[in-house]
């Protein structure tokens, strides 16, 4: 099976987890026939409009991120693909990715004070660089568990946005 076809396979697949017939997503979707769904499911490529619609209407927040890592050719090569995961797991990865980089923060502050990479320092900051892409894939992979969550009723989407808000807000630390 090539790209294209697995990633057909992979829109229906989500549209059908939804118990949805391609008319009935249709209807959820601004401006995307059911033929146009059709077409996308037997190998026309999507836009990123499209996708945006099939992730809202299929319920799945990490439709988009699949896109960008399977059918965009820019994201193929700039965007990391997340996992989806559990909060358990992602919270997990998150203490074991910090306990790594903690010991290494003075070893970052010395790299960086002279504004520079020296031949012997890149092994460690490609190290310490590692570990920060590896903090980031977890942080993304919490801010798709709770869009996936806030999207199943299962977190008080505006209580939730409220607090965000404060923090950034500096008025909770």
């Amino acid at each position: 099976m090539n790209k294209i076809e697995s990633n057909s396979k992979h829109y229906r697949e989500l549209r059908e987890r939804q118990h949805l017939t391609r008319e009935k997503a249709s209807a959820l979707m601004e401006g995307m026939s059911a033929s146009r769904i059709e077409k996308i499911e037997n190998g026309q490529e999507p836009t990123p409009y499209d996708i945006v619609q099939m992730a809202s209407a299929y319920k799945s927040p990490d439709l988009c991120n699949f896109y960008c890592t399977h059918g965009c050719k820019i994201g193929e090569i700039s965007v990391p693909e997340i996992e989806v995961s559990q909060l358990p797991n992602i919270i997990l990865q998150t203490i074991e990715s910090l306990n790594e980089i903690n010991p290494l923060v003075n070893r970052l502050i010395s790299i960086a004070k002279d504004g520079t990479v020296s031949d012997d320092e890149i092994e460690d900051f490609a190290l310490i660089s590692t570990k920060l892409e590896e903090l980031s894939l977890t942080s993304d992979a919490l801010n798709l568990w709770v869009e996936q969550t806030i999207i199943d009723n299962k977190i008080n989407s505006k209580l939730y946005k409220e607090a965000k808000s404060k923090i950034k807000n500096g008025g909770l630390v």
